[in-house]
């Protein structure tokens, strides 16, 4: 049963890569201080395997606690138009759910979006979104016949994966032995009692 499941696990990556280019050549994307993400700044694919695509946010990676929660004031999504494997719509769903890495589980805010070529597409949250230590944003292509618009990632496969996708909600599959999605958030950390007691202790 492990070996099927491991052959299944490995089917899906490969027909996932299959809806995956590498760029002609890499591209910058610089972020900010204020942002969380997993990417390294450079776009080397563009990938429009899953009707869901989505990264999980660990804020421990980010100096929280499990206490700790992040008030988004926006959700950046970065998309890519490939002239080869042309959209048939630029509109998608910003979606912010609590989860932790298994799967997303409680949707915050749904928030429809126009993607845009090479450029920062914005979902934006007045008031701001109040996360758990760990939350999910994900681009919802069900108004799509084929995934599209396709998402950025970078080219540095990470010791934990973060970027998922899945075709129905319910089983996430790794993206991560590529890399990861250029989904990115702005906002401000509320740190945990214990966190904030662990850095006083730093000044005692």
């Amino acid at each position: 049963m492990k070996r099927v499941l491991l052959v299944l696990a490995a089917l899906a990556v490969a027909a996932f890569a299959a809806n995956s280019v590498r760029l002609d050549q890499p591209l910058s994307i610089p972020n900010t201080d204020d942002q969380l993400s997993y990417d390294d700044g450079t776009a080397n694919w563009l990938t429009w395997g899953g009707l869901y695509r989505g990264t999980w946010f660990n804020l421990a990676d980010f100096g929280g606690g499990s206490g700790s929660s992040w008030n988004a004031q926006n959700a950046e999504l970065w998309f890519f138009h490939h002239s080869s494997y042309p959209w048939d719509t630029a509109s998608f769903y910003c979606e912010v759910y609590n989860g932790d890495a298994s799967a997303p589980v409680t949707q915050l805010n749904q928030t429809s979006v126009t993607a845009l070529h090479y450029a920062a597409c914005y979902a934006n949250y007045s008031p701001e979104l109040v996360c758990e230590a760990n939350f999910w944003i994900i681009a919802n292509t069900e108004l799509s016949s084929g995934g599209w618009p396709s998402i950025l990632g970078d080219p540095s496969p990470p010791a934990v994966c973060h970027s998922f996708f899945s075709d129905d909600f319910i089983v996430w599959e790794p993206w991560g032995e590529l890399g990861d999605y250029f989904v990115r958030t702005t906002g401000t950390m509320a740190l945990s009692s214990s966190t904030w007691g662990s850095i006083k202790a730093l000044y005692n």
